[in-house]
């Protein structure tokens, strides 16, 4: 078959070791890279590729997906592969599928970050790795621990301090995931439940995180005014409990406080010279996406989406939260409803025909044409879509973008929320060849070769997984594209579109991009596998660890 032996020959390699770009062939067989050299001959039974005037890269890892229902969905992961994309983490901002209680509520709440769950209830995480690995499933998967689920299979989705009992049993289904391959724990301390989790909770299952060797992660609390106070409240975790931290899609929030990120990458350094191993993914867009639940007051969440659509239905206390979400919060929560207005907020997810022509539109645009308040007109465009809803928040720092992927220690990441069809935040389409087309070779803020590396072979080393490299003995996951006309096309008009330039992407050897016509796009009949994980990579230099 043409993807047992082949010989790529022509073209120029970035190989994502971070060394230069050069001149060179690869030959490939039973999956895997087994010479690397220049004028390579053709052996007999290999199939040639001639890649003259073309760039060879490592497929890319996306270090922060929420692909954990569209792994198992069909088409659900064209997005990636059209970006050359062929490894995917899932479990982020402690979003996830798995543990699963059938009517706990989770569900709902999560399926705007997720897409629709799969049919399947997963009692524990373990069920659900088992599934996907069973899957074949359209990109290779790491999976994290999602906090969220692991806490509502414990105690629900209630916002309140979990007792010793509880913290005891969520440890105990923790350490299950991770002995069997999870590559850490996900929190998603700005969401309900996990933004009620006390720092005993989290002390607890971030010493379970450093027994294991793999990383804790985490969607801080705050990205905005009280950011620096999350980033402490995170690292001070990694400290006290010995084990490595890795920050999602790091960023700063809300124009009052634009221009502070030099002094959050500071500290970055200044805890890593600590001993403290913390590393970040950033994605390059100034918008962020997520569900509109967020936009509310936490108390109104406090058993997920059921609480907050009996809230909007309580004259009283829709009343109440309104006002709460007109005026700035006390606590360590981000109101983004004031922080950056109605006028930077996207709606998007409309299943209501009737809804369908607000989708990708501004909530203040949406609000003067039913001539509503802007907050009365979200929340009845919730109720309408049973409280699930999708937003688009032009919110972020471009110039504290900038830093956070010219810090070495950055890995990308989409965020992109996976949905097949409507309205989407361009990340999911765009967001790796916008890294190098934009900010490598357009705007010089990272060299090339190394917003490569950091695309593939140093996020995989962290997260405990090999490969990302093109040299020999490793996976044959690669892609090949045109320097002259590679780009992004999706934008916020146009969302949708793939990317320009990008010849092909295989995976294991095998072409997975662009699809052949007569290609199965059935969930379960791709070429990408399951890893599960030992113990993450370190990132600091030899000697130089937090139990010093």
């Amino acid at each position: 078959m043409m993807h047992d032996r082949q010989l790529i020959r022509g073209g120029d390699l970035l190989d994502g070791t971070g060394r230069p770009r050069r001149r060179a062939d690869v030959r490939i067989a039973g999956g895997r890279v087994v010479e690397v050299g220049t004028d390579l001959s053709l052996t007999e039974g290999e199939t040639l590729r001639d890649t003259t005037g073309r760039l060879l890269l490592p497929g890319f890892i996306d270090v922060h997906s929420h692909d954990d229902a569209a792994l198992l969905r069909p088409r659900a992961l064209d997005p990636k592969l059209s970006q050359g994309v062929t490894a995917t983490i899932v479990g982020n901002c402690g979003h996830g599928c798995a543990p699963s209680v059938a009517g706990g509520g989770m569900e709902d709440y999560a399926r705007p970050v997720l897409g629709p769950f799969p049919e399947q209830v997963f009692p524990r995480f373990t069920d659900y790795l088992d599934v996907v690995e069973r899957s074949a499933t359209a990109l290779d998967v790491i999976a994290l621990v999602p906090h969220a689920p692991l806490r509502a299979s414990v105690m629900g989705m209630e916002q309140k301090p979990a007792d010793a009992v509880q913290i005891r049993e969520m440890a105990a289904h923790l350490d299950e995931a991770l002995s069997a391959g999870a590559a850490g724990l996900s929190l998603g301390l700005m969401y309900s439940p996990g933004s009620a989790a006390g720092r005993d909770e989290l002390l607890a299952l971030a010493r379970v995180v450093a027994r294991r060797g793999k990383v804790l992660v985490a969607h801080i609390r705050n990205e905005g005014g009280r950011l620096e106070g999350s980033l402490e409240e995170f690292l001070a975790l990694g400290r006290d409990a010995g084990c490595a931290l890795h920050i999602s899609h790091l960023k700063v929030t809300g124009a009052a406080n634009f221009g502070t990120m030099p002094r959050i990458i500071d500290r970055l350094e200044a805890a890593r010279a600590e001993g403290i191993d913390v590393t970040a993914d950033v994605y390059p867009y100034t918008a962020g996406s997520t569900t509109a639940s967020t936009l509310f007051p936490s108390w109104t969440t406090d058993r997920g989406t059921d609480s907050l659509l009996e809230v909007l239905t309580d004259p009283d206390a829709r009343s109440r939260a309104l006002e709460e979400m007109r005026t700035p919060w006390d606590g360590p929560l981000e109101n983004q409803f004031t922080s950056v207005g109605p006028e930077a907020i996207l709606l998007a997810g409309f299943s209501d025909p009737q809804a369908q022509a607000f989708d990708g539109r501004a909530l203040a645009d949406i609000a003067a044409e039913r001539g509503e308040d802007p907050a009365e007109a979200l929340a009845d465009l919730l109720l309408a879509e049973d409280g699930v809803l999708t937003i688009i928040v032009h919110h972020s720092d471009p110039q504290g973008m900038r830093e956070v992927l010219s810090w070495p220690h950055a890995f990308l990441g989409s965020d992109g929320l996976p949905r097949e069809e409507g309205y989407v935040h361009p990340r999911l389409f765009g967001t790796f060849p916008r890294a190098l087309s934009t900010y490598a070779w357009a705007e010089g803020v990272v060299p090339a070769e190394e917003v490569v590396r950091r695309m593939t072979s140093a996020p995989r080393a962290r997260f405990g997984v090999a490969g990302g490299s093109i040299v020999p003995g490793a996976p044959a996951d690669l892609q090949i594209i045109d320097p002259a006309t590679y780009m992004d096309r999706a934008d916020y008009q146009n969302p949708r579109r793939e990317t320009q330039g990008l010849d092909a992407v295989l995976l294991g050897g095998r072409p997975v991009w662009p699809r052949r016509p007569e290609a199965p796009g059935d969930a379960g009949s791709g070429s990408g596998q399951l890893h599960r994980t030992g113990p993450v990579g370190r990132s600091l230099p030899s000697g130089r660890t937090g139990d010093e």
